[in-house]
């Protein structure tokens, strides 16, 4: 066992405390990186953990690559935080800070076969030497273990048999994959090759990383851990001041704090779990909206004995929520477990015309101001009229080149155009897609054409505090267009 092995047991053990200067914040939003990136978990938990830093503000770069004391630095600050910052105190570089701790702790060897000096810090480093460090930063008692969705019988097949390159590495830099291989941190390439001489990219670099220290955390699941955890806003202002916790590697890190220790306030983006890198973690929070502070007030009225907890699914918070509930069915169809209305004629009686501010482009594609008319149902009629009176004064001007509302489509038709409680807007521009093949519209194309609605714009902002629905993402896991099915154009009252 090397001397840095040694050292990150018996820390991960408990016996030496792990200290990281940088607290963990929030899941990340970067101009390059969106949550459907392939690496975009990886990389967010390493910067909440202060392992990865953006190389600006908001940019993770993940296609650049990695130098050797780029790497060096992510891997002492994961395995080695409480030395690496002792190195930065010290008044050494950043870079110098991880290649000392290195050194220091066996990570990297006197007369080692890797080709790294202080002097070579800044060359770009390959995949098959990260295998070398991620194994020595391992400690020995790290081994492979059934996954939970591997059959008794699983048999992983070996190395040579799944990496067609495998050989083509030296004695010692197989020793290295094959570990990580069968730890299940390297998987290979597309082409079934390790690639063990190209460079090494961020993306790359982050998951291996996080997948290394992943395992570690697994085999240290439970052991007991002290760690400071504070609670801020989304703007990084404290809003409890720092406290000791007892808890254990695991544990998910949004349980540390009550729900509610901070007063209208809920916890947001909170989704990693204490690691043996980190022993300082920030929750966020974000300020409640004013249904949740109505529905935390309604259940404070029922602890008092002013209210009655039968009448919950009652209460008008509901109508600013997501989805369909007992409250908006009373409010559309006068019965709290209607969903829809039985004939054209009763939804005709129901509507009425709405005209709402926008702007429109003109033939030059400049934005001016008119007005744009359209049915709906009657009881949405001022809540719409106030949606678009917003998206018209919000500073990002979006224009509505087309729109529409209110349509029977038949008898049969289960969708919320036949309740009036569904919006259609430029259809065109914000196609309707299914697993990448467009069934209505030409495009979508957020940032690029103006008519496009973003997933961050202000218009799916401002419908989704009015307690509507996108169809862009309501019935996918995100607003991504390859997978599942996405309706741009569609903003409905009951998610439908």
């Amino acid at each position: 066992m090397t001397a840095f092995k040694r050292f990150t047991a018996l820390a991960c053990a408990g016996v030496l405390a792990i200290t990281l200067t940088l607290p963990a914040f929030a899941a990340g939003t970067y101009s390059d990186l969106p949550q459907t990136h392939w690496a975009y978990r990886s990389m967010d938990t390493a910067a909440q953990l202060g392992i990865i830093n953006g190389v600006s503000a908001n940019t993770m770069a993940p296609s650049a690559g990695l130098t050797w004391g780029q790497y060096i630095a992510m891997i002492t600050r994961a395995f080695d935080s409480t030395r690496y910052h002792d190195a930065v105190r010290s008044g050494l570089r950043w870079d110098a800070a991880g290649y000392q701790t290195a050194l220091d702790t066996g990570l990297i060897l006197e007369n080692d076969f890797l080709p790294v000096t202080k002097d070579t810090l800044g060359q770009p480093i390959t995949r098959q030497d990260v295998a070398v460090l991620l194994d020595r930063a391992l400690p020995d008692d790290v081994v492979p273990y059934q996954r939970w969705w591997q059959s008794d019988d699983y048999v992983k097949p070996a190395v040579e048999e799944t990496l067609t390159d495998f050989y083509t590495m030296d004695k010692e830099h197989q020793s290295s994959v094959r570990r990580l291989y069968d730890l299940n941190i390297i998987n290979g390439k597309a082409d079934n090759t390790f690639g063990g001489t190209d460079l090494l990219k961020r993306s790359d670099g982050a998951v291996l990383l996080m997948r290394a220290l992943n395992e570690l955390d697994s085999a240290r699941y439970g052991v007991k851990k002290q760690v400071t955890v504070r609670a801020a806003d989304g703007q990084g202002r404290e809003l409890l001041p720092a406290q000791t916790v007892e808890t254990y590697i695991g544990q998910y890190v949004g349980s540390l704090l009550d729900d509610s220790a901070v007063p209208n306030y809920v916890k947001s983006g909170n989704d990693i779990s204490i690691s043996t890198a980190c022993d300082s973690y920030t929750i966020n929070y974000r300020p409640m909206t004013e249904p949740e502070i109505q529905e935390a007030d309604f259940w404070a009225r029922v602890q008092r004995g002013e209210a009655s907890a039968g009448d919950y699914e009652l209460q008008d918070f509901w109508l600013k929520y997501p989805g369909e509930n007992a409250r908006k069915h009373l409010l559309l169809f006068g019965d709290a477990y209607t969903r829809r209305f039985s004939s054209k004629q009763e939804a005709d009686a129901h509507m009425v015309t709405v005209t709402i501010p926008v702007w429109k482009l003109d033939k030059n594609g400049k934005k001016v101001s008119g007005t744009r008319s359209f049915r709906i149902h009657a009881a949405l009629a001022e809540d719409v009229k106030e949606i678009f009176t917003e998206i018209y004064n919000d500073p990002e001007k979006f224009p509505v080149c087309d729109i529409g509302g209110y349509n029977w489509r038949g008898d049969s038709a289960k969708g919320e155009h036949n309740c009036g409680t569904a919006i259609d807007i430029n259809p065109n521009e914000n196609y309707q897609i299914r697993d990448g093949q467009v069934l209505v519209g030409s495009l979508w194309s957020p940032g690029k054409n103006p008519c496009s609605i973003g997933p961050n714009s202000s218009v799916v902002r401002i419908f989704e505090e009015h307690g509507w629905s996108w169809g862009g993402d309501a019935w996918a896991y995100n607003s991504d267009s390859s997978t599942g099915y996405h309706d741009y154009m569609h903003f409905s009252y009951m998610g439908g």
